[in-house]
């Protein structure tokens, strides 16, 4: 017994959640875990976006990064509150903002000239 652990696996979650629903596939639960999660980064990337631009008006903002300054933002918030969080994982969102506010700087620099 000491090899168990007490939280259920993801996928004893979804056959559990399969079992209980109406029919649905696991596979079916997980494409709705990652699209809610996929449609929660956009809408906290397009309110970034607007915070922007409503700092910096003439700035052209790329649409192309509304996605990842979301996904980035769930990434901050999700580690900010885990417990334990690995410093690769730290590292790994670290490097993303940089790379985002380097791109946001280049696009402000640019919209200027």
């Amino acid at each position: 017994m000491a090899g168990m652990t007490l939280a259920p696996s993801f996928a004893a979650l979804a056959q559990g959640a399969t079992e209980y629903g109406q029919g649905a596939s696991a596979q079916e639960i997980v494409n709705q875990i990652l699209t809610f999660i996929y449609s929660l980064g956009h809408l906290i990337g397009q309110g970034v976006v607007k915070v922007v631009t409503m700092i910096f008006p003439s700035m052209e903002f790329p649409e192309e990064l509304v996605d990842p300054i979301g996904i980035l933002a769930i990434l901050t918030i999700f580690l900010s509150l885990a417990s334990g969080s690995k410093k690769v994982a730290w590292i790994v969102v670290v490097i993303g903002w940089v790379l985002l506010l380097v791109r946001l700087i280049l696009e402000i620099v640019q919209s200027y000239a």
